[in-house]
This record gives structure tokens, C-alpha cells and sequence, in this order.
């Protein structure tokens, strides 16, 4: 029994190991042309764990194969620091300092029709967690409607709002200049832009909610039943997988479109919001280069921003233009309004 044991913990360190690897590998391949090694790369954060609970087994059992699974985290530190920050932050040093949000306020709406009453009621709830936390001088959403948005921008004093009623949506305290958004055919998606004047400083904000995998509910549920031996769950699973799999493909074309758009523009950029993939993705690989990642730049702890049906997620980011300074990151866990959770930065010239 202990030879079987011992057998079958040695074959999970392989296979974890050949896993980590390949997740390793899923931001230098285009999931157009194999969309399957996408999922090692959203996989990360539990093949992390899982490297680090082997890790301290054959440690304790002065095993070679500890050095393996240490082997393997020391190379892949680049992404493991994606997921977990390892910075307290600095205080900001420039007059030229402001601050920005993004937030995918989605669950906000789930299985629930707002009336005129109950819409208020969730825009002051949103409004004093705001306050809590601080107002940022610009506030990215998506999955936002255009009623909720403007209690918002009134009560807190949003005088420059750009929204092309897509549900995705820019609110800023600085005066905005111009605007567009990034056609991406026929999906309920959007990506919108819009040049703010910061300071004296013009600054294009990207707001991205990337295709979404449009399978939270049908995952929530094969979870709750847990019935793996039915058949039916099995063919729900195998359509769950599908979808994602078409949905990271689509995103991976939607990085490239909006990749070509930022090349046109003449002037330092910001990049937020919900881009439904992870630091371990082709998409995060293709809009952060040449980009500071505000969460590895000043981020503390977990990096979750996604506290749905996939727990330890982080698929939300705010990027900044490699001229300007990242001073704090920080993720609000606690936060109830939406599955995901809103990420704060601190930013300056």
C-alpha cells in the first residue's frame, strides 16, 4: 500500500510539473491555432498550489523530487509574481498624481430586474463604498446600464462621462477630448476609448470587457449538483469547455485589433478592464507588452479579482504606459456588488 502511495504521488508531481510547463507556454501561443493550451494557462493558480503542497511532501520526505517542483516555480517566478504581489507600495513623489478604477459590475444585475427604487438603493450602496475606499479621478465599468452609471457620475461628481451604450463606460473628474470605441463584430462586448486631459497631460484610457466565456451559471450549477456520473453532466462539461475555448480565441483576435488601434496613438496609454483571461494568457501577454502591470508593479497579497463559480482568477487589470509611475495597486475583496472584485491604482507622471 505504501509503494502504491508513493507511486501514485510521484506520477502527480510528473504530471503537475508537465502542466505548470505548459501553462508556462500558453502566452506565446495563439489559442486561434490551439485553443486547448489555453486552459493549462488558466489553470495556473491551482497548478501553483498544487506545486507547493508536493513541494513541501517531498521535503518532508527528503525526496529529490522536491527539487523538481522547486525547479519549476523558480522558472516560471515571472508569472507566479503575477499572481501574487510582493510590493507594499510607495508613496506617491509627483504633484502629477491621480487615481483610477476599474470594475465589472455585471453581477450587480444577475437574476434581478431593477426597478426605479431598488436601482437607487444599489447606486448609493456603490456610491458610499467609493467613499470608503476613495474616489478615483477616472472609474472604469463594464456590464454597467446607462441608468445606473448616471446616478454614479451625479453623485459623485463625474462631470465627463463616455459611454456608447455597450455597457461598458468611462467617468472622469479631468476633461475628455475625444473618443471611440474598437468594433469587435457581432458580441454584446466592447472596448471603448477616450483621450482625458490629466494635469495638463493627454492621456488615452483603454476600458476592454473582452469576449466573455458565457458560462459562469451552466459551471455554477454542474458544481452545485455534483452528479459526474450522469451523462448529462459529462456532455455539460464537454460544451462548457467548447465555449471557452471558442471565447479565448475570439479574445486573442480582439488583443491583436486592439493592439494595432494602440499603435496609432501618439500619446501615453492606460489599460483597464475586465479582459476575462489570465497573466497566463496569450491576451495578457499581447496587451501588456511594453506595459507596467499596475498589481506586479504595487500589488500586495492575492491577486484575485474574480470571485465567482472559478475561484482565484485574476482576469481584471489596470496597465500603464511605461513613462508613467505606478505608486499603488490594490484589489477590494470585500466588495459585494458584483463577482468581481474592483482593482484601485495610484498613478503618476
Amino acid at each position: 500500500m505504501r509503494r502504491l502511495l508513493k507511486y501514485l504521488a510521484r506520477l502527480a508531481s510528473v504530471s503537475v510539473v508537465i502542466f505548470t510547463l505548459l501553462s508556462y507556454l500558453s502566452p506565446l501561443v495563439n489559442p486561434v491555432y490551439f485553443p486547448w493550451l489555453a486552459f493549462f494557462g488558466t489553470a495556473f493558480p491551482w497548478l501553483l498550489l498544487f506545486n507547493i503542497l508536493l513541494l513541501l511532501l517531498w521535503i518532508w520526505r527528503i525526496n529529490r523530487f522536491a527539487l523538481y517542483h522547486l525547479g519549476v516555480l523558480f522558472f516560471g517566478w515571472h508569472f507566479i509574481t503575477s499572481f501574487i504581489g510582493l510590493n507594499l507600495g510607495t508613496k506617491p513623489g509627483s504633484s502629477s498624481v491621480f487615481t483610477l478604477a476599474t470594475h465589472n459590475l455585471g453581477g450587480l444585475y444577475r437574476s434581478a430586474k431593477f426597478s426605479a427604487a431598488t436601482r437607487v438603493q444599489a447606486a448609493e450602496a456603490y456610491v458610499a463604498f467609493l467613499k470608503t475606499h476613495g474616489v478615483p479621478d477616472i472609474l472604469c465599468t463594464q456590464e454597467t446600464s446607462g441608468k445606473f452609471y448616471r446616478l454614479i457620475a451625479d453623485r459623485l461628481g463625474y462631470s465627463n462621462t463616455f459611454n456608447l451604450k455597450k455597457g461598458t463606460v468611462i467617468l472622469s473628474k479631468f476633461p475628455m477630448e475625444a473618443g471611440g470605441d474598437i468594433p469587435f463584430g457581432n458580441t454584446a462586448n466592447s472596448s471603448i476609448w477616450v483621450d482625458i486631459r490629466v494635469n495638463k497631460e493627454l492621456v488615452r484610457v483603454y476600458n476592454l470587457h473582452l469576449q466573455s466565456n458565457r458560462v459562469t451559471q451552466t459551471t455554477e450549477k454542474v458544481i452545485a449538483e455534483h452528479e459526474l456520473d450522469e451523462g448529462e453532466t459529462w456532455n455539460t462539461i464537454g460544451s462548457v469547455l467548447g465555449k471557452v475555448g471558442n471565447a479565448t480565441s475570439v479574445r486573442a483576435e480582439q488583443a491583436l485589433t486592439l493592439k494595432q488601434h494602440m499603435r496609432k496613438c501618439n500619446h501615453p496609454i492606460l489599460i483597464c478592464g475586465d479582459f476575462n483571461d489570465t497573466p497566463n494568457s496569450f491576451v495578457y501577454a499581447t496587451l501588456s507588452a511594453g506595459f507596467k502591470d499596475s498589481f506586479k508593479e504595487s500589488g500586495w497579497g492575492l491577486g484575485t479579482t474574480f470571485g465567482g463559480a472559478l475561484p482565484m482568477l485574476r482576469i481584471d487589470y489596470i496597465l500603464a504606459d511605461p513613462t508613467m509611475r505606478v505608486y499603488t495597486c490594490q484589489t477590494i475583496h470585500d466588495a459585494e456588488f458584483s463577482d468581481h472584485y474592483p482593482v484601485f491604482s495610484t498613478i503618476g507622471f
